[in-house]
């Protein structure tokens, strides 16, 4: 019995080793370039613990995005890095991500990474919708459009379809345009759908705007 004491007891004085990877960061936010299709990022670790920690899964929230670490095991005091590729093409705004980490650690088998990406858009327009009530005065109204980077992407024409709106683009300065537009008048109901055509990285892209008399 004296003996089993004497056991737990150096168990009990053991040092308890620390979690084992620890991180740089486990929060990156990174931003993209207008236009630009994918973002490479890295997490950083280093195995402060006695043991080896071996990666078994890397699992991203997103198809859009890959990931592969450096190597799948690390000595104790070994630093690593999961290196990360993000898809963009298709989104604008801010993209939000998260890659789950799961190691052979017993002290820390998962950890949630984090990846923030801020995307500009190619062109912004403000406001998208113009409105004017039945009745109203058939006064003009302005749209403004810019452009990320004025070098890549050129406005090169607007078409409205419906001949109960004037429209006119005029450059303002450098990359800043600004549309107006009158309807002939509002006694009755019109919409239009207006086709900003734009050019953007070398690609073709049309966007809207909406004006209505309700």
């Amino acid at each position: 019995m004296r003996l089993l004491v004497c056991a737990l007891a150096l168990l009990a004085c053991r040092p308890v080793s620390p979690a084992s990877l620890q991180w740089k960061s486990t929060d990156l936010q990174l931003a993209a370039r207008p236009g630009q299709d994918s973002m490479n990022a890295v997490f950083a670790f280093r195995n402060a613990g006695d043991t080896a920690v071996r990666i078994l899964a890397l699992d991203p929230s997103c198809s859009c995005m890959s990931a592969e670490p450096d190597k799948a095991v690390h000595a104790p005091g070994e630093s690593g890095e999961i290196r990360v590729v993000l898809a963009l093409t298709g989104y604008v705004g801010r993209m939000h991500r998260t890659l789950a980490v799961t190691t052979d650690d017993a002290q820390g088998r998962y950890t949630e990474l984090t990846l923030t990406v801020d995307i500009p858009e190619w062109v912004t327009i403000t406001p998208r919708f113009l409105f004017w009530r039945l009745g109203d005065p058939p006064e003009e109204k302005t749209v403004d459009i810019s452009v990320a980077d004025p070098e890549a992407a050129t406005v090169d024409k607007l078409e409205c379809a419906n001949p109960r709106f004037q429209t006119r683009l005029s450059p303002r300065e450098t990359g800043r345009y600004r549309l107006a537009v009158k309807p002939v008048d509002t006694r009755q109901p019109a919409e239009a759908s207006l086709h900003l055509n734009v050019t953007t990285g070398g690609r073709p892209q049309t966007f809207l705007v909406y004006v209505a008399v309700r």
